[in-house]
């Protein structure tokens, strides 16, 4: 009971968390005691739908007359119908309130029998009912076994190892069942027949769970993340000092800023949004989507008011956003028609087709009188580009022009802040449907795009969107706000270190921002023109990302270790890698290493090192994905990790 206290009752499970009922009756209960608070309760004190319950059965348990018994305090063994609670009952009882989500276990001799039982009630049970026996019908249960195996699982779960399950806010119900079950050796496990064992349950609260952005679902896949909120406006440095400005998250690039504003609640048409790897598109698109969430900004508003007005869209300007990264065409006009309420498109089809979804689109659309405003970025790192540009963009406004469509696609440059040009042609191919450096086939998309869509261009690499003087705040900024950063107490020498920093970085927010990030954790500052560090940024993402690991792990074994974990998550395709057996296995068939096997904790110690925030998570096809944050870090990884290693 203490386990299971601790697991679910914790604070940091913040709106997850349960609370302690009837707890006298985990100490030796009566049958009145059962009774008074389980079968007829006060109308004020009865489980509604709005509640989520555990139930943990635990005892002695006997059959007699085909039923199972559970045998309590006073219960006489030549008693039984007399003494004994009909364990059934217990679960009738239940099953007469209106409670949904429901976690019901019974850890007796013969459980089992129970299990059968209630699946003859004649109401159907609630799908989210999830009812489980330490022991078949026929088996005596083991002391001990089960609580043993769920305290065996919830240690693991709470440790960094246990971030394999995913980071979704509950764990599904067939990873809870394999678990348990694995730890409890030759006992069974049996639950309800019929219970969906391929959802999350709200009775199985995941610790590694990560708040998303506080934004309507409409706009989270593009929103700012949650970590990057709560770093800059949570407490600097060691906790000391408030952020008493809105920073680098919400400052800098004003003219540009503008201006997607402009077109985000301007006439319809169409905005393309360009630059080069790391140029800030996304950055700055993510706070358009994200300042103009009115969750958002309710939740922040005593910050977001210190952001001048002329820089904050409109509550609700964005009406869905979408990050195209690893998904098909049908994938995004399907996630922008279930973000804006279209009805779904009868189809004789068992899913329906880019075509179904086009055409409820545009019957949607054209019973609008309002215009509406979309965000799509990442065009580049799409599933098919191309097949997503032709069969849905240039589609999303026919025949009404209602709609503001602005896209982000990379434009120009290449691996590690080198041009296109400047690539040896020796790397420009790779084996069959692999391109080691996309960026020479997207800068041909977005002007494909441009024309096709008759688009208003904005390259944010270059003037007038451009400043130099940008990237010299961000990196101000970035060197003060990381915890114990020796430039925290020590602007102005922040500032000459981001002077010195920007020249060297070209025109990218990427490097820039490990760079500075790098800096900021050392322990003392740098010389502002000291060429050993200066070296690194102009080396690129390559030089900038390899001096950082040097620094992390100064250990050359670690940093092997470190760059064929990262070197599996860069081969991934879709929305990224999952952990649970596959991580392992693409890590062990990259390193090719005889004398080496990564395993799961090889994971979890990557995961408890700063290298960690080169990693995204993401869910696809409900299982938590990870993924490199920026596509110009998985180049490196998959074409010159060898270089990281020097």
């Amino acid at each position: 009971m203490a386990v299971l206290r601790d697991w679910l009752c914790a604070d940091h499970l913040d709106d997850r968390r349960f609370v302690p009922r009837y707890q006298h009756l985990a100490k030796n209960p009566s049958e009145e005691d059962i009774r008074s608070a389980l079968r007829n309760p006060r109308s004020d004190q009865r489980w509604t739908e709005n509640h989520a319950a555990v139930v943990y059965v635990t005892g002695h348990g006997k059959i007699k007359d085909g039923d199972h018994w559970l045998v309590l305090q006073t219960t006489e063994s030549q008693r039984i119908r007399s003494t004994a609670l009909r364990t059934a009952d217990l679960a009738g009882w239940l099953a007469e309130t209106d409670i949904q989500n429901l976690l019901l276990i019974f850890d007796l001799c013969y459980a089992g029998h129970t299990v059968v039982e209630t699946g003859r009630f004649d109401e159907e049970l609630p799908e989210n009912w999830l009812v489980l026996a330490s022991v078949s019908k026929s088996q005596q249960a083991v002391t001990g076994a089960l609580t043993e195996a769920v305290t065996g699982f919830l240690e693991e779960l709470a440790s960094d190892l246990g971030q394999k399950y995913g980071v979704d806010p509950f764990l599904d119900v067939a990873t809870f069942i394999v678990e348990i079950q694995a730890r409890m050796g030759d006992q069974r496990l049996v639950h309800l027949p019929g219970s969906p064992l391929n959802r999350k349950h709200a009775c199985l609260p995941n610790p590694h769970y990560r708040a998303p952005a506080p934004v309507d679902p409409r706009r989270r896949d593009l929103a700012l993340p949650q970590q990057d909120v709560l770093t800059h406006w949570g407490p600097r440095s060691r906790g000391v000092v408030e952020a008493g400005d809105p920073g680098w998250l919400f400052t800098g690039r004003d003219q540009l800023m503008r201006r997607l504003i402009d077109a985000a609640v301007g006439e319809p048409g169409v905005v393309l949004v360009t630059g080069s790897a790391g140029s800030g598109k996304s950055a700055a698109l993510a706070r358009l989507v994200t300042l103009s969430d009115p969750v958002f900004v309710e939740q922040y508003r005593d910050k977001v008011a210190d952001i001048p007005s002329d820089l904050v869209p409109p509550q609700g300007t964005v009406d869905a956003a979408v990050l195209a990264t690893g998904k098909s065409p049908v994938e995004v006009i399907a996630q922008i028609c279930r973000a804006l309420q279209v009805p779904t498109p009868s189809s004789s089809r068992p899913v329906p087709s880019v075509q179904d979804w086009i055409e409820a689109w545009q019957l949607w659309l054209a019973g609008r009188d309002e215009a509406v405003t979309i965000v799509i970025d990442a065009l580049d790192e799409a599933s098919d580009p191309q097949a997503l540009l032709w069969n849905v963009l240039t589609r999303l406004d026919e025949p009404v022009g209602r709609v503001r469509l602005l896209i982000g696609v990379r434009s120009s440059g290449g691996f590690g802040g080198l041009s296109a040009d400047t690539i040896p042609p020796e790397l420009l191919h790779t084996s069959p449907g692999m391109h080691a450096f996309p960026a020479l086939e997207v800068r041909e998309l977005a002007d494909q795009a441009e024309k096709e869509l008759a688009a208003h261009r904005i390259r944010v690499d270059e003037q007038p969107w451009w400043q130099e003087e940008d990237l010299v705040a961000y990196a101000a900024e970035l060197l003060q706000n990381v915890p114990d950063s020796p430039y925290a107490e020590r602007p102005d020498t922040a500032t000459a270190v981001a002077d010195a920093l920007a020249p060297h970085a070209g025109r990218s927010f990427l490097i820039t921002r490990v760079a500075a990030t790098s800096l900021a954790h050392r322990r003392a500052t740098v010389d502002p023109q000291d060429e050993s560090w200066l070296t690194a940024v102009s080396e690129g993402v390559l030089g900038v990302f390899r001096d950082d690991m040097r620094i992390i792990l100064p250990d050359p074994d670690e940093r092997y270790r470190a760059v064929n974990l990262l070197r599996a998550v860069a081969f991934a395709y879709g929305r990224g890698l999952p952990w649970r057996q596959v991580w392992p296995a693409v890590t062990n068939a990259v390193a090719n290493d005889p004398y080496r096997v990564f395993g799961d904790s090889d994971i979890a110690w990557l995961l408890a090192t700063r290298l960690a925030a080169y990693l995204t998570t993401d869910r696809e096809d409900g299982v938590t994905v990870y993924r490199l944050f920026h596509d110009t870090l998985r180049r490196t990884l998959r074409t010159s990790w060898g270089e990281l290693l020097k």
